[in-house]
């Protein structure tokens, strides 16, 4: 008997729901194949589809999944090189199955163990009340009651709205290039979208108004009188684009116009996602760094991975460039390369003109120059060296260079 999942589309009929769940279905028999079962406490589809709220697209009349299949091991008595070997050997496996059903299928692993003593971060909250179990015991995940609205670490949402606004950056780029295939011009309109929905579910955060199903924030978004009805209207189209994507309403207008809107509504809203977290008010941009690095070097002082992880910093000095002050020096020095991306995030994505912030961009990015164009290039090759080395696959998919100074090479 077919487990009771409920639904697994906002948009999509009985029969897509039903499809979907024979996919699900599918997975977990080659999970239950080829993991003992001593070997995790459940796997759980966790994304848009566990929340039941997955994006379909109707292509020659014919309902698709429009999103990846994203599943969750979690793992128990694995060590971590075992739990690697694993996930690659189902993944191995998983991939006939994507040829077959012409759907992405995401699988990754995480130790039970974690779970139960890890921060508050904001996808594991949203994993607790948003996914659906497919094998395992079905209560180990709404048991972490750790995981809280109210626990999610400030931190860890300035870190996310960092995280989907990359891709403003890697959208500008691709723009820039010129000449863009239907292809290319669909990923700049979906990548802008989950920029929107990642601008606004932070700032949802920093207004308390934060909630793990993105039908309920949208609600809650439209509610607001305090979010100027500009980006209300384009967190609600986003929404909507993530429900049931229409690519036609977007492919043929100016793509350059649509995103230095999207730039100018998302800039505003990071200055007060950020004045709320730092508690600060009336600073500037060219202040934002120092501000940034010192409010992390003094952030969750009981999290004690995090604080050792600082001091491990410190103590090796894996970073250099220009300091203001033996403050600035330090707090520079404990965020690490990948704590600094967050501080140079605003001087790549918004175009900002000021040279001491630009200066100040390139010597922490490594930089060949501080150019708007170069300081593109080395965010984009920081975030892929230091957060997701899968991105270079897209990259090079997509025949960008981000080595060359060049747009057009």
């Amino acid at each position: 008997m077919r487990p009771s999942w409920g639904k697994f589309t906002v948009r999509g009929s009985e029969a897509l729901d039903s499809a979907i769940a024979g996919l699900v279905e599918k997975v977990g028999k080659v999970v239950e194949e080829a993991v003992p079962r001593d070997r995790y406490q459940a796997l759980i589809l966790i994304g848009g589809y566990g929340r039941g709220e997955g994006g379909v697209v109707v292509r020659n009349g014919m309902e698709r999944p429009h999103n990846n299949l994203d599943f969750l091991l979690l793992t128990e008595n694995l060590k971590a090189d075992a739990a690697g070997r694993l996930v690659k050997n189902l993944r191995m496996r998983l991939a006939a199955l994507e040829q077959d059903l012409g759907i992405s299928i995401e699988i990754s692993s995480v130790p039970a163990s974690k779970l139960r003593h890890s921060p508050c971060l904001v996808m594991w909250y949203d994993m607790r009340f948003g996914h659906k179990t497919v094998l395992g015991d079905p209560q180990f995940v709404p048991s972490l009651s750790r995981y809280s609205v109210e626990r999610i670490l400030p931190e860890d949402i300035n870190w996310l709205l960092v995280n989907r606004g990359s891709q403003i950056i890697f959208n500008d780029l691709l723009i820039e290039r010129g000449a863009l295939s239907d292809e290319e011009r669909q990923l700049v309109v979906k990548q802008a979208m989950k920029a929107i929905i990642g601008y606004g579910d932070a700032l949802l955060f920093f207004l308390g108004g934060y909630h793990w199903s993105y039908q309920e924030k949208n609600r809650r978004m439209a509610r607001r009188n305090d979010v100027p009805e500009s980006f209300r209207n384009l967190y609600a189209a986003a929404m909507e684009f993530r429900f049931q994507p229409q690519y036609d309403e977007y492919l043929h207008r100016d793509l350059d116009a649509w995103m230095r809107e999207i730039r100018e509504s998302c800039e505003k809203v990071h200055i007060e996602c950020e004045s709320r977290r730092m508690r600060a008010r009336n600073w500037t941009w060219e202040e934002y760094p120092s501000l940034c690095l010192r409010h992390a070097l003094r952030a969750n002082p009981l999290a004690l991975r995090a604080t050792a992880k600082k001091l491990i910093n410190i103590c090796r000095g894996l970073v250099s460039g220009a300091r203001a002050n033996w403050q600035d020096g330090l707090a520079y020095r404990a965020a690490g390369p990948r704590g600094l991306l967050p501080a140079c995030y605003p001087a790549v994505v918004y175009g900002l003109e000021c040279p001491p912030l630009l200066h100040w961009t390139q010597n922490a990015l490594g930089a060949r120059d501080a150019s708007r164009n170069e300081l593109r290039r080395a965010f984009l090759r920081q975030w892929g060296h230091l957060v997701d080395p899968s991105f270079f696959k897209v990259v090079d998919r997509l025949g960008l260079d981000l080595d060359s100074r060049d747009p057009n090479l």
